[in-house]
């Protein structure tokens, strides 16, 4: 389905009953944003310059909230025991949203 992303685990797991081995994330909506914000924001840096500010935390909001739900399909709280490698590419799924979005953008707004 369009608007989707499968990341495919480097291992399959089990929990609660459920086994998987890949997870599908739903592209967030304007809701989502509004509800949990940006993933990162550009922030003064001690030395006059700027630095990234990552909020991991929302990411795992949004990889809470965007993650496909149905039966036999794990849900947030079965996610616990992923490797670090596969955190990581769930993080990353989840920044490729925002990525691929901006990526659209016609340009930058106008400001007075």
């Amino acid at each position: 389905m369009a608007g989707e992303k499968t990341v495919r685990l480097s291992q399959g797991y089990e929990a609660h009953g459920r086994s998987f081995s890949s997870l599908t994330f739903r592209e967030p909506k304007m809701v989502d944003f509004e509800e949990i914000g940006e993933i990162a924001e550009y922030q003064p840096a001690p030395n006059g310059g700027t630095m990234l500010l990552h909020h991991d935390d929302r990411i795992w909001k949004y990889r809470d909230r965007l993650l496909k739900r149905g039966d036999g399909l794990p849900d947030a709280g079965d996610l616990g025991e992923l490797t670090l490698a596969d955190a990581i590419a769930v993080k990353e799924a989840i920044s490729d949203f925002f990525t691929q979005a901006r990526a659209k953008l016609p340009g930058k707004p106008r400001t007075s």
